[in-house]
């Protein structure tokens, strides 16, 4: 082949090569997400104002089993973490600090780990650093799947009836914290 016929040959293969970045992955992800979260339905019932999905897990450092009735009564705070995960952490802390200013049993607080590497001495570990002695926590990869948790430092609030009323994946900051809780705590 000829110099010019190989140069001719390279853009050609060039401008026809199909480039993946990081941000093209991620919003693929996201709409293959969306697709199959609309063909099973889950998105609808993963929303505010709807009932929160089922679910059932045996707390780390009781053995008791606990499930979504558990917490009927009071507002449920649910926190998916690992216990590596730094602005969880934090979050963790900022959560504790409001408990602890509300008086320490004004709603439930379940932390669910999903790191299936992770151990229930690892989870105790983190409680007592990060957490409160009445907080539950258990290990919780199926639940993480069913709430369609894709994100680290995904939390979920439900009232005392396990209604849906807030979803976020941020990092959690105190001061989001009085805004989203305090209307259900003033309900009760």
């Amino acid at each position: 082949m000829r110099r010019e016929e190989k140069k001719k040959s390279r853009v050609i293969q060039h401008q026809s090569a199909v480039y993946i970045t990081p941000f093209s992955v991620i919003i693929t992800a996201a709409v293959v997400s969306t697709v199959l979260l609309q063909q099973t339905g889950i998105a609808e019932a993963l929303q505010n104002g709807v009932a929160a999905p089922d679910f059932k897990l045996l707390d780390a450092q009781t053995g008791n089993t606990v499930t979504k009735q558990t917490f009927n009564g009071k507002p449920l705070f649910i926190f998916f973490t690992t216990t590596w995960c730094t602005p969880c952490q934090i979050g963790a802390e900022n959560l504790a600090k409001y408990d602890d200013e509300t008086g320490g049993s004004a709603f439930n607080v379940l932390i669910v780990f999903v790191d299936d590497k992770e151990t229930e001495k690892q989870f105790i570990d983190w409680k007592n650093k990060y957490g409160q002695s009445d907080w539950y926590i258990a290990k919780g990869i199926d639940m993480a799947q069913t709430y369609n948790v894709q994100f680290l430092d995904t939390k979920y609030v439900f009232d005392g009836n396990g209604v849906i009323k807030w979803i976020d994946i941020k990092p959690l900051e105190y001061s989001n914290i009085k805004p989203v809780l305090e209307p259900l705590l003033l309900t009760q």
